[in-house]
Parts: structure tokens; C-alpha cells; sequence
């Protein structure tokens, strides 16, 4: 898998981590395993460690509506790509359905779009390359404001948290966990845009 398409998938896990969580913190420690060893707690605080809590509105403006929706839908539709931009789309357990651009310019930004090319959310990988563990933040397009962060240990695993820090999910392959370690979550990767 190449390098954009991995960005481009981790982005696509960000996304599902914005889904409601009805886990609790029971104060239980979980170790996330990787190149270093963490728990819960040190997660957090790498996760937020010097992090915007705001993007800038200014630059949000350009990406508000997909002036290539058309185009885009029809590419991933017909399983192609387009130069300059790479990709993909999403539907979460029918919730959510709409793909993803990310642009060879702007390789640290993913554009969320609904299936009628309006933006819906931005993901910020603020630690961009290929090394774990790094971080990645979901931002809302009207406000700018974060919305939630990820955590990333490997391929197979990652943490997300509210603004606020709380712990939504652990995420271990395709599922998402809570504090108390039950699953929570599903998630999958499709290949054609959902139908509105």
C-alpha cells in the first residue's frame, strides 16, 4: 500500500472515531502497544500535546462545497483516481456516506464531503509521515473547531478522544472498543459512492 493511500485510510478511521460513544472511563488502564509502550493516560497527552484547538476559518472557505463533485463521484465510481488529488469513499453503517479528497498540495488535510459535495468535516494529520505512533484531528468546517483526536500505534490500532479528552473508542482492527474494553463500533472501507 502506498503512502498516500495509507494517510488516506488512517484519515478515513478518524472519521469513524466522530460516532457517539456511550463508554464511560472507568479508570481501568489500557496499554497501547507499538515502538513504545503507553497506557491511556499518556496517550491523552500525546494527543494533545501542542495541538490547534481551531483551524483557520480563511483557509476552510476554498473546500466548503466540492467544485469537482461530479467528476470525483464519477472517478471512484469507475475504481480510478484523478491527478492531483487521491480518492476514496465512506459509508458508516448507512450514518454517514460520502467520500474523501485529499490533495497532492495539501497532503496533511482530508476533506470529508456528503455525496452532494458539501464539506462535512476536515481531518488534520499533524504529524505527517509514515512512523507511529502520530495524531490525527477531526475539525468541523463551519466553526473550525476540533472536534475529536486520534492517536495512532500502528495500523491496527489507535485511540480516539473528545475535545475534551475523553476516551470514545480503541480501535483494534475493525472495531471500536470502550473503556471497559465491549466493542462499540464497526467500521469498513467500500469502494463506490452510497447513493444519497
Amino acid at each position: 500500500m502506498n503512502s498516500a493511500k495509507k494517510i488516506f485510510l488512517i484519515l478515513f478511521i478518524m472519521l469513524c472515531c466522530t460516532l457517539p460513544s456511550p463508554a464511560q472511563d472507568s479508570g481501568e488502564v489500557k496499554v497501547l502497544r507499538g515502538s513504545v509502550l503507553y497506557n491511556e493516560e499518556s496517550a491523552r497527552k500525546l494527543a494533545f500535546e501542542g495541538l490547534d484547538l481551531k483551524l483557520d476559518k480563511k483557509m476552510l472557505k476554498d473546500y466548503l462545497e466540492d467544485e469537482n463533485n461530479e467528476e470525483n463521484r464519477k472517478a471512484i465510481k469507475e475504481g480510478r483516481q484523478i491527478e492531483g488529488r487521491y480518492l476514496m469513499s465512506f459509508n458508516i453503517h448507512g450514518f454517514v456516506k460520502g467520500y474523501v479528497v485529499v490533495y497532492d498540495d495539501k497532503p496533511e488535510y482530508a476533506f470529508y464531503y456528503t455525496t452532494s459535495g458539501y464539506l462535512a468535516a476536515v481531518d488534520v494529520n499533524k504529524s505527517f509521515g509514515d512512523e507511529f505512533p502520530y495524531r490525527v484531528g477531526k475539525y468541523n468546517p463551519v466553526t473550525g473547531n476540533l472536534v475529536s483526536i486520534g492517536v495512532y500505534i500502528s495500523d491496527d490500532e489507535q485511540y480516539a478522544y473528545t475535545k475534551s479528552g475523553k476516551l470514545k473508542a480503541h480501535w483494534v482492527g475493525d472495531t471500536g472498543y470502550n473503556a471497559k474494553g465491549k466493542p462499540i463500533a464497526k467500521r469498513e472501507v467500500v469502494t463506490e459512492i452510497p447513493e444519497n
